[in-house]
């Protein structure tokens, strides 16, 4: 084996003895009614706080590979305390009856002195007569009596008093929202809560009370641990908080002949409802607001405010618009805005085709459309050159198909007359020819 390699495997050993007497070296602490707790691990200052219930039979035992221990107690600083006597048994040593409120370790010059609080926890336990929830839009909090007093203990080398605190749990019923399902569903919900439960202001989005409900305090979570958990409900809180959703529906033609307009740009006319959603019955006036996005003070004039949970408005003019939805709850205290929808419409177009061939290769150039977008009203006639109407409609998605009383018209010209309006009020009136070219071989079905 090499120096180097010897070097190491000493340096293993010490390791090993040092772990060895850090794991040996503990303090078990016993008494009271049920098993104490051990309620905060401070690692940094090396100390261990314990609530025992009660101090009926309390101990502190330490144990290591040392037989013989001396004690301190401290209640400021560890560098203060003083020696106090202990019952010496092979490697593990006990204090009998020790002080509520303070400090005990040993002193031990080769190892690292480790520290252990003592709270007797039934002179602290949580007491409640009465609680009441006081809410606005954002949270709640719960104001009860008779007061939590702090639970202190002191860090060993500063002497710096800290607060142990209480945790306890807050449960109540709410609504939970689904997307999938365009709903409210109710749930209890609980959370836990530190420190004083008086002053714990309860502002998380996911678990605000969203319809009205009772609140219940437990606690505090070291009385649970004693099995002296306490619980005390409120009376009914009327909830004020408001959570609102949207959504919407659009209702437009979807033609191949229409041109879609840049990025989410629609084609005039859209029609569009507006759905609001929120917690009923808390929530109860909804307003939806439709104005022009580039206009000054568009928000105080819109184009329509309709008080309800659903809106239709069709858009017929070009410009880009924004919708917005408001909920307040029946005291008119809270209300929520919905997201922002942007709706651009599109400037219109109309191109009218020339030619078409009917019947000959289906999907293909086999009726008579425009290309159109945001056309607002339209009308198209057909002739043919004798002046019979052959054709007839309203809607620029619908195409000719090049028939007339369910049989296919002579290839030849034909007449278009066409009347439209576009979403900025201009007039479309086109008149002109369409070639219907059919192959002479395919005579079937046709009329003169």
């Amino acid at each position: 084996m090499t120096g180097k390699m010897i070097h190491k495997a000493v340096g293993m050993l010490v390791c090993f003895s040092i772990c060895v007497s850090m794991r040996a070296q503990q303090y078990t602490v016993a008494g009271g009614q049920g098993t104490p707790l051990l309620a905060k691990n401070e690692t940094s200052e090396k100390l261990e706080v314990y609530l025992l219930n009660g101090m009926e039979r309390a101990t502190i035992s330490y144990t290591s590979s040392s037989s013989n221990h001396q004690w301190f107690k401290y209640k400021g600083k560890a560098l203060e305390a003083e020696p106090i006597p202990c019952e010496q048994s092979g490697n593990t040593s006990t204090i009998r009856n020790p002080e509520e409120g303070c400090g005990y370790f040993v002193r031990e010059s080769d190892r690292m002195t480790r520290y252990v609080w003592i709270i007797d926890y039934s002179r602290h336990a949580f007491q409640a007569e009465k609680i009441d929830v006081e809410g606005d839009c954002s949270g709640f909090w719960l104001k009860g009596s008779p007061q939590v007093l702090p639970i202190y203990y002191v860090l060993p080398a500063s002497g710096r008093q800290q607060e142990l605190k209480r945790q306890f749990e807050v449960a109540f019923n709410t609504l939970v929202w689904s997307d999938a399902d365009k709903r409210f569903t109710p749930v209890a919900v609980s959370r836990i809560i530190e420190g004083d439960p008086y002053k714990v202001w309860i502002n998380q989005k996911d678990t605000l009370p969203l319809t009205d409900t009772e609140v219940t305090l437990r606690g505090d979570l070291f009385a649970r641990h004693f099995g002296q958990e306490k619980a005390i409900t409120s009376e009914t809180f009327r909830a004020v908080a408001v959570e609102l959703h949207t959504d919407t529906v659009l209702v437009m033609d979807d033609a191949p002949n229409m041109v879609l307009g840049e990025g989410d740009q629609l084609s005039a006319p859209a029609k569009i409802t507006f759905r609001a959603y929120a917690n009923d019955p808390v929530a109860t006036l909804f307003t939806w607001k439709i104005y022009r996005k580039e206009a000054d003070g568009a928000t105080d004039n819109p184009l329509v405010q309709y008080t309800g949970e659903e809106v239709d408005y069709l858009f017929t003019e070009a410009g880009d618009y924004i919708a917005e939805a408001k909920a307040s709850d029946r005291t008119g205290t809270c209300e929520a805005t919905s997201q922002q929808y942007v709706i651009a419409i599109t400037e219109s177009f109309l191109d009218v085709p020339n030619a078409f061939s009917p019947g000959t290769t289906p999907g293909i150039n086999d009726e008579f459309r425009v290309a159109y977008k945001s056309l607002v009203s339209y009308k198209c006639w057909i002739f043919n050159r004798w002046g019979v109407q052959l054709f007839y409609s309203d809607n620029p998605a619908v195409g000719w198909d090049g028939k007339s009383k369910g049989k296919y018209v002579a290839p030849g010209v034909y007449f278009y007359v066409i009347e439209a309006t576009g979403s900025k009020g201009e007039k479309y009136n086109k008149k002109g020819s369409i070639n219907v070219l059919r192959p002479k071989t395919i005579q079937d079905e046709i009329i003169e």
